[in-house]
């Protein structure tokens, strides 16, 4: 019986409403309104995510890769909703600013990467990627969000 990763489940649901919001912003006359605030987004989506990808250990089949490469598409679909900010006090300051733009590409192409290297059922380069998606939330939480750095 193959291994059953706790976060299965939720990944596909979250996978399921960024592409909901994706749909219903697209469907708006207002396509740059966010649907959620960036707290939110981080404490519901980016956390179970990224916790995902940086626990991988000893995936063995099919199925067991694809939760890390659902985990991956949602960090990457969460980076792009990051770069149009949210619907919380600081959000479209922060979205406006070159640093968090860049810190949500930083997450985008490690997401990629850690996507890439799941489809390769590879590794190491899922440990490279989750080396390369760490600075950049540390370094964005230090800078917008100090509170929560190193939680």
């Amino acid at each position: 019986m193959p291994k059953v990763y706790p976060m299965k489940r939720l990944t596909g649901l979250v996978v399921c409403y960024l592409l909901a919001m994706v749909v219903a912003v697209a469907g708006d006359d207002d396509a740059a309104t966010p649907a959620m605030s960036v707290n939110d987004l981080m404490v519901n989506v980016v956390t179970p995510a990224t916790n995902t990808l940086w626990g991988i250990e000893d995936p063995q089949t099919a199925e067991d890769w694809q939760v890390f490469i659902d985990a991956a598409d949602v960090v990457i679909e969460a980076g792009r909703t990051m770069k149009a900010g949210g619907i919380g006090p600081n959000d479209m300051a922060w979205a406006s600013e070159p640093d968090w733009q860049a810190f949500a590409d930083a997450i985008i192409g490690a997401g990629r990467a850690a996507r890439q290297a799941a489809l390769d059922q590879d590794i190491d380069a899922m440990y490279s990627a989750g080396e390369v998606l760490y600075p950049p939330c540390e370094e964005c939480h230090n800078q917008f969000h100090p509170g929560v750095a190193g939680q």
